[in-house]
């Protein structure tokens, strides 16, 4: 599952581009979607270390340390 175009392009602008191909918003679209994953199962790695069945905002953050 990718984000819209117009939020990554958003993002893109946001945080200085002023001028983007479509390449470019592919790309971090397909950046962003490897990174959130890698970040989700981690999560649950962890959740899993704590006996848990649920993911919760601690677990997220305890990844993204990490």
């Amino acid at each position: 599952m990718k984000l819209p175009v117009s939020t990554m392009e958003r993002i893109m602008r946001n945080a200085g581009a002023e001028r983007l191909t479509e390449g470019a918003v592919e790309a971090l679209n397909d950046e962003a979607k490897e990174l959130v994953e890698e970040l989700v199962e981690e999560s649950i790695e962890i959740s899993d270390e704590k006996d848990r069945k649920k993911v919760v905002a601690e677990d997220i953050i305890e990844a993204s340390q990490n």
